[in-house]
């Protein structure tokens, strides 16, 4: 998986623009101040990095810390879903399933996608028929 962005919030909206439709959406991971991680997929990572800020000053609870936004994918869910079944089997001491980090994301991520670059749909377009991609 390739990381398009990897800092904090505040410079998320400079960096990251809206996917389209056409380019899929984004695996968001982001780390809150108590080391806890939280993980998306959207379309919007910065109206949903936004509206976490927003509730968190609203409502009280942890501010977001560091946040990692994916290459666009046209299965961004699937990517999500595919990347937190394999964090979830991760034993940590004693067999019990370990605490998700942003080491154990940026390390699952590469495991299961270090190959695969997400591409979007209108990018793959271009290049199948000539060099066998799929």
């Amino acid at each position: 998986m390739v990381w398009l962005f990897d800092g904090t919030p505040d410079e998320i909206g400079l960096n990251v623009q809206d996917a389209s439709p056409v380019d899929g959406g984004y695996v968001v991971v982001f780390e809150l101040e108590n080391r806890e991680v939280r993980m998306m997929a959207t379309r919007f990572p910065a109206k949903y990095i936004a509206s976490w800020r927003s509730n968190t000053r609203r409502y009280g609870g942890e501010e977001l810390k560091r946040v990692l936004v994916s290459a666009p994918h046209p299965r961004y869910e699937r990517l999500k879903k595919m990347l937190a079944a394999n964090m979830a089997s991760e034993a940590g001491p004693g067999g019990k399933p370990s605490e998700p980090s942003i080491d154990l994301v940026l390390r699952k991520a590469q495991q299961l996608f270090g190959a695969t670059t997400p591409h979007p749909i209108h990018e793959l377009s271009h290049s199948v028929g000539h060099e066998g991609v799929c």
